[in-house]
């Protein structure tokens, strides 16, 4: 059999594997992908995921905030439709 190539799930590296050996013969590291060009791009990266993360914080505090007034509508809800059931409430030791 001829041997193939494969790509590693964990570290991305291009392997060859032969079958009649049932072994890597050669493996290619993945390369890095150069992240930034310079220093300035890297902050200029930085300082905009600093700006993401105030907003993402703001908007879960205002969910926060009307987290409350959800909750009670939700308990009166559930409460009305209690106090619509007017059937008995039977246990399973009430069958016996």
């Amino acid at each position: 059999m001829a041997t193939f190539d494969a790509l590693c799930p964990h570290c991305r590296a291009r392997l060859k594997i032969d079958p009649e050996v049932k072994g890597i013969i050669d493996s290619t590291p993945a390369a890095d992908p150069k992240t930034f060009e310079n220093l300035d791009a890297a902050v200029g990266h930085l300082r905009a995921q600093d700006s993401e993360r105030e907003s993402k914080f703001l908007a879960s505090l205002e969910a926060e905030k009307g987290k409350k007034e959800v909750l009670e509508r939700k308990f009166e809800e559930l409460f009305k439709k209690a106090g619509e059931d007017d059937k008995p409430l039977i246990r399973e030791i009430d069958l016996d």
